[in-house]
């Protein structure tokens, strides 16, 4: 990722200002050109405390799993589950619609609670402190929904507040993701207004404002994103697993999978029914020369031509 120098290269001259505005860089000196003021901005925030780049490293393992079942009246979503994801992997959870997926993802999450089991985030009892987990959490879902009377800007200095982030980095990271997420032109939109894409990206951004590492819950995250979007996203997923990130991605799209994920979690009718790394689930089917050959064979055999 960019340094706070290179992002102040690359802001507008509008977002300057208002940063400009934040550090005290005097009124008088503000109507300049483009390249004294990020000289001035510089000069400011040389002047104030440095703040952490990064949070406190995560627990190991960052999400544990264990015995997770969830009906919903006589239908049985996850039958018995145990996962874990440690801190620096990302992993897959694959499966075909209705395997039990987003179930998985919304009881890690806290929005619904488990018939049994327990899950644990960060070293904590989700049915304890579900408030303190989710300093770290990170979770977009497979249909993302938002306060549509905001403008994408305002959501986002919102989340920053709810956050602790201090205003002069909220505006520096709200920079440096929505040039990344191509939310520029829509910052001064209402979130309403945004498409499926626009209003996936604008939650990721949420998500980023305030510093990692993060545990990430990612329902469906590539879709809905055009192939420039796409390969942004993918590229900082493995930046953040690089540096102590825990990152949980459903998806059905089994060669973005294959291409981002470091190990899986096959899922069937609310099973496990398959879980290690490519290599090691290649090992059970020599034939298979691919995750979409393995998942095939894991969930009913590869069709007949």
């Amino acid at each position: 990722m960019e340094t706070v120098d290179e992002t102040l290269e690359m802001m507008r001259a509008e977002d300057l200002r208002r940063l400009a505005q934040t550090v005290n860089v005097p009124l008088s000196t503000r109507y300049v050109t483009v390249t004294e003021l990020r000289g001035l901005v510089r000069e400011a925030l040389d002047s104030l405390p440095r703040p952490a780049q990064t949070g406190r490293p995560l627990s190991d393992p960052a999400v544990s799993v264990i015995g997770l079942r969830k009906r919903y009246g006589a239908t049985t979503a996850v039958k018995s589950l145990d996962l874990t994801v440690r801190p620096g992997e990302i992993v897959g959870l694959v499966g075909p619609n209705g395997a039990g997926k987003t179930t998985t993802l919304r009881a890690i999450a806290g929005i619904i609670r488990p018939t049994s089991g327990s899950v644990m985030v960060n070293g904590v009892d989700m049915r304890e402190d579900s408030t303190e987990t989710k300093r770290v959490l990170g979770y977009i879902p497979e249909r993302p929904t938002c306060y549509e009377n905001l403008r994408v800007r305002e959501y986002l200095t919102f989340v920053a507040k709810i956050y602790g982030v201090p205003r002069h980095i909220a505006i520096i990271r709200t920079s440096r993701f929505s040039r990344m997420l191509q939310l520029d032109e829509f910052l001064d939109s209402y979130i309403g207004s945004l498409s499926k894409g626009n209003l996936q990206r604008t939650l990721l951004a949420g998500i980023f404002v305030r510093p990692p590492p993060y545990v990430l819950l990612l329902d469906e995250p590539i879709y809905g994103l055009d192939p420039r979007g796409a390969w942004s996203l993918k590229r900082h997923l493995r930046h953040l697993r690089d540096t102590g990130s825990a990152i949980l991605l459903s998806t059905h799209i089994l060669e973005v999978a294959e291409g981002l994920c470091d190990r899986f979690v096959i899922m069937h009718e609310g099973d496990v029914v398959g879980r290690g790394t490519l290599t090691e689930l290649r090992e059970r089917f020599p034939r298979a020369r691919t995750l979409e050959h393995v998942f095939l064979e894991l969930t009913g055999g590869i069709p007949e031509e």
